[in-house]
């Protein structure tokens, strides 16, 4: 078989509280330019906010997801 669709081929999805939703906010250009050095800004912020205790993860959360 070649090419095409295939059943159970390809990534399997993640459940609905587990997906990345797109959020605008603002930060001072300071912030952001160190930000941006360290890596993925969006990455950065969410692994902190894990990590820190700041909020109750769901018990199937992977932080290196």
């Amino acid at each position: 078989m070649r090419g095409g669709k295939r059943t159970g081929a390809g990534r399997k999805k993640k459940p609905d509280h587990l997906r990345r939703e797109l959020l605008t906010i603002r930060l001072p250009k300071w912030m952001i330019l160190q930000l941006k050095t360290r890596g993925e800004i969006a990455y950065l912020i969410e692994e902190q906010l894990a990590k820190n205790d700041f909020l109750d993860l769901p018990d199937d959360y992977d932080l290196d997801s």
